[in-house]
């Protein structure tokens, strides 16, 4: 276990080496330290849905695709997986799509080990209430929140904010 003192120190050597302000040497010091999830939800979230129901799904085996749809009678397959909560970072929503019309459904299901973010205990509010929430890893898609480095440089990477968890067209 880290001392805040020791990790203050920590903070300090880099302050010292780098020339940064001691808030951003703290924030580089965490960024490295998610570096290796990040590089996980990335991969997690980023893949290619398979041509066929014939292959097995790219997005890790979790994915339950083939179910027929109500309306055309098609199958369904595994199209896109963005992050399912707002404060549960190990739910993510598994989006389904018709091989045969619009018709779509998303599942939520959890992938322990593969978080999209950090949950983070913050202090809110003159009651000093205590409230989740929920750092978004840089370059995941999350539909209602933004990446860290998003929210820094006040870009907007809400592209998908349209796609979030819903059942859409017939099925």
């Amino acid at each position: 276990m880290t001392t805040n003192r020791g990790r203050k120190d920590v903070i300090r050597d880099r302050m010292a080496a780098t020339g940064e302000s001691y808030n951003v040497a703290a924030r580089n010091l965490k960024a490295m330290k998610d570096m290796g999830a990040t590089r996980d939800a990335l991969l997690v979230q980023r893949w290619q849905p398979a041509e066929s129901l014939d292959v097995p799904c790219p997005c890790g085996g979790t994915c339950e695709p083939g179910e027929t749809c109500g309306h055309c009678h098609a199958r369904h397959r595994h199209v896109k997986r963005y992050p399912g909560s707002l404060t549960d970072v190990e739910v993510w929503a598994d989006r389904y799509a018709c091989m045969g019309c619009p018709a779509s459904y998303t599942l939520t299901v959890r992938l322990a080990g593969r978080p999209w973010g950090v949950a983070e205990t913050v202090v809110r509010g003159g009651s000093a209430e205590e409230v989740v929430r929920a750092r978004v890893f840089p370059g995941v898609a999350h539909p209602l929140l933004r990446a860290e480095a998003s929210a820094e440089s006040g870009a907007d990477d809400d592209r998908d904010a349209a796609s979030g968890p819903h059942r859409t067209g017939h099925g």
